[in-house]
């Protein structure tokens, strides 16, 4: 039988195909990629296949940094381990279950879901199998672990929090969801107590991370238009939180900053928003739907810079790279963008399968997954133009 969430994505994807398919023309071809005046050379540390790629298809399956590994995770089950520096594998475990979203690492502890409603917790050590549950449908988000507690979220408008301790569940949330919404989800954030998770419905909502109880609730993105598709007001990019305050954006919405206490707005701006949001001292970046790269000012709102180089291109998040961001790109580019002007600074070309997620960056390495299972570690170009 297929669930009401299914269906509803189904008939999204119906719908799209439909549009699609009444033009012969492509409406918005991907920008080609102008020349630019490189600052610095970037190189590549070593490069390993991390398994099946997922043939362009939707999955959040992103690596996790834990200490000196880097850890993935591939479409049929497949988890490993590398050490970050020598891209050595450490351990690898086969789940056989077809994985779908990932991967955190925290507190010892290695989580992921899987497309047929489990999320599996293993030993960030060794790899062992220490635990599975249940949840509701798949799972397209990576789980949160903080406070002794793993925090799921499903498509289906539900939360579900497990104690790390007897592995039970400690309480769930059940929130209605609309007839069509984006395939992805807004992945929980754990911080202080608190979990935080953006809906379908175009809110975001706070609870206690122990309880369940809902602290606050505030809506980032409202319908607007006549048809089901153009009224779709997903938050599926994750919140980030800064200071005290939350940042966070929707599709077809607004890019938001509110204090985490209360809810209430700092401010709002318009903007259509899919990509993590990414958040330094002075500004908040965001990745749009249409490509287009816009830095706001963190206290204000108001628009620093933008930049459309990488329009329809379908660039990923952005990374901090100290004073430049690196965001992916469809056809295997990574880009580094000046902070303060938005002007491209660098480039490189990984493979041409295109970057999956945001680039992680750490203090030596830039890492990037492309499409069909390739991860790539490079040596942060910061660092060592530092080291000379």
């Amino acid at each position: 039988m297929i669930s009401g969430w299914t269906q509803r994505i189904v008939t999204l994807l119906i719908a799209t195909a439909f549009l699609v398919a009444c033009s012969d023309e492509v409406i918005n071809p991907p920008k080609e990629l102008d020349g630019i005046e490189e600052k610095f050379s970037v190189d590549t540390k070593w490069v390993e296949v991390i398994g099946e790629g997922d043939d362009g298809k939707f999955n959040s399956l992103s690596p996790a940094i834990w200490q000196d590994k880097i850890i993935t995770a591939d479409v049929e089950g497949l988890v490993s381990a590398y050490d970050l520096d020598t891209g050595d594998l450490i351990w690898e475990t086969h789940l056989k279950e077809p994985l779908s979203g990932g991967v955190t690492a925290n507190a010892g502890l290695v989580a992921m879901g899987t497309k047929d409603a489990k999320v599996h917790v293993l030993d960030v050590n060794d790899g062992k199998k220490l635990w599975h549950v249940n949840v509701t449908t798949e799972v397209l988000a990576k789980p949160a672990i903080d406070d002794g507690r793993l925090v799921v979220r499903t498509p289906d408008g539900r939360i579900f929090a497990y104690s790390l301790a007897s592995q039970k569940q400690e309480w769930f949330y059940d929130r209605i969801i609309p007839n069509l919404t984006l395939r992805g989800t807004s992945a929980p954030v754990a911080t202080s107590g608190i979990v935080i998770s953006g809906f379908a419905n175009g809110k975001m909502a706070a609870f206690n991370i122990r309880s369940g109880d809902m602290l606050w609730e505030q809506r980032i993105s409202a319908p607007r238009g006549s048809s089901e598709i153009s009224r779709i007001v997903d938050v599926d990019s994750s919140p980030v939180i800064y200071s005290n305050y939350l940042y966070a954006a929707g599709f077809n919405g607004y890019a938001i900053a509110m204090d985490l206490t209360n809810g209430r707005y700092l401010w709002r701006k318009e903007a259509s928003v899919t990509q993590e949001v990414l958040v330094d001292a002075t500004r908040v970046y965001l990745v749009e739907t249409t490509g287009k790269i816009v830095a706001l000012d963190r206290f204000t709102g108001e628009e620093v810079w933008s930049q459309e180089g990488l329009l329809y291109r379908k660039p990923t998040g952005a990374a901090d790279n100290e004073e430049y961001i690196v965001v992916g790109d469809f056809e295997g580019y990574l880009h580094w963008l000046d902070k303060s002007t938005g002007e491209f600074v660098a480039r490189t070309h990984l493979d041409r399968y295109g970057v999956a997620h945001a680039p992680i960056v750490t203090d030596e390495h830039v890492i990037a997954t492309t499409r069909y299972g390739y991860l790539h570690v490079l040596e942060n170009p910061l660092a060592t133009s530092s080291e000379e």
